[in-house]
């Protein structure tokens, strides 16, 4: 079996809140606009995250990845066959959506930018109440340029 059928079977279990089973967990009900904004959550739904989809969290730069990755992947006659054989789940022009979603949604208004875990709500000024003396800039969540960098 080639590896791109492993990598593809990776890249269907991995994204986030996009399958049946992950549905029914207690996390899907974060989802919904109300809680997101009561807990300043970002949408997760289609996401990709750094491990694996329990861990729920999307990453910019992961998202764009996975994104990317599966787009590639699923035009492979190893994958279009195990999809139609039923050994491998497809990746629907749904999921593909919700992780677009995810991507755009996480584009910074102040710079245009991508932060990698959520949107930059805070100005520097925030940096003076950091507790850490070893970790520097990390009380809000810069922009990064991962995402606008890939071909």
């Amino acid at each position: 079996m080639e590896y791109s059928f492993f990598f593809f079977l990776l890249l269907e279990r991995s994204q986030i809140l996009s399958t049946k089973i992950s549905q029914k967990t207690p996390a899907y009900q974060y989802e919904s606009k109300q809680l997101r904004s009561k807990y300043f959550r970002h949408v997760s739904k289609g996401g990709w995250p750094f491990s694996t989809s329990a861990h729920g969290w999307p990453i910019s730069d992961c998202t764009s990845e996975g994104l990317k990755a599966v787009l590639v992947l699923r035009r492979l006659p190893s994958i279009l066959h195990g999809v139609e054989n039923g050994t491998l789940r497809p990746v629907s022009d749904e999921r593909l959506f919700d992780g677009i979603n995810v991507v755009l949604t996480m584009q910074n208004d102040c710079d245009g930018g991508w932060a990698t875990y959520e949107n930059t709500r805070g100005g520097g000024w925030y940096e003076g109440l950091n507790p850490s003396e070893v970790f520097g800039e990390i009380m809000i969540d810069y922009s990064y340029v991962e995402c606008t960098s890939g071909k």
